[in-house]
C-alpha cells in the first residue's frame, strides 16, 4: 500500500497540470513557475509524511531530494 500511495501522491499535482491545460490555462512562464513551487512545497510534505509513518527512507530521501530541486528551479524560473 506504501508503494501505492506514494506513486498516487506523487502523480496527483501532475493530474491537477492536466486538468488545468485541459480547462485552458495558458502554459506561461509564470503558471510554470507555480506549478514547480507547489510541486516542491508537496514534494517535502510527502516526504515529511513518510518519515512520520516510519516509511522506507529511500520515499523520504526521493521526496525530498524532488521538493528541494523543484524550490530551486521555480527560483531559477523568475
Amino acid at each position: 500500500m506504501g508503494i501505492l500511495a506514494n506513486l498516487f501522491l506523487g502523480l496527483l499535482p501532475l493530474f491537477i497540470l492536466g486538468a488545468s491545460w485541459a480547462a485552458g490555462t495558458e502554459d506561461d512562464r509564470g503558471h510554470r513557475r507555480t506549478f514547480v513551487f507547489v510541486y516542491g512545497l508537496w514534494a517535502i510534505t510527502l516526504a515529511m509524511w513518510n518519515w512520520m509513518r516510519s516509511a522506507s527512507p529511500v520515499w523520504i530521501a526521493l521526496w525530498l531530494a524532488a521538493g528541494i530541486v523543484s524550490l530551486i528551479l521555480a527560483r531559477r524560473l523568475r
